[in-house]
């Protein structure tokens, strides 16, 4: 449980996004750097990134734990926008082989919330006499 100056909260998001057309570039150097560069954004964001992995080489989890302020579109949008512009500038030349529109990440994104309380228990604790 984190805490803030008027609350206390924890809020852990398991987040999904995947490469546009779902090629197959997150692999070898790009992926390093990837995932070099995700820790990166979190950590200069106050994000703590708690796991990241690339799968199958098109797609990437995240686990991040983000202030109860922060709005979870705006993690992603700056996420995928900085580590795409900055992913373009070092391997551009593989990249658009695959990527010829010049967009890394398809839109949209999952999320799921995740907690140490599942649900239930909670529904139980509200309802409790």
């Amino acid at each position: 449980m984190e805490k803030a100056r008027t609350c206390a909260y924890q809020a852990n998001y398991h987040l999904i996004w995947a490469v546009k057309y779902r090629r197959n570039v997150l692999v070898g150097p790009i992926e390093v750097r990837l995932l070099e560069v995700l820790k990166s954004i979190a950590g200069n964001r106050g994000y703590r990134l708690l796991a990241v992995r690339v799968h199958d080489g098109c797609h990437v989890h995240l686990f991040v734990s983000v202030k109860s302020s922060v709005c979870i579109s705006d993690v992603v949008r700056v996420l995928k926008c900085n580590s795409a512009r900055l992913l373009f500038l070092e391997f551009a030349a593989e990249l658009k082989v695959c990527l010829w529109g010049g967009h890394l990440w398809s839109d949209g994104f999952a999320v799921r919330t995740a907690g140490e309380v599942t649900s239930e228990k909670i529904e139980q604790y509200i309802n409790k006499d």
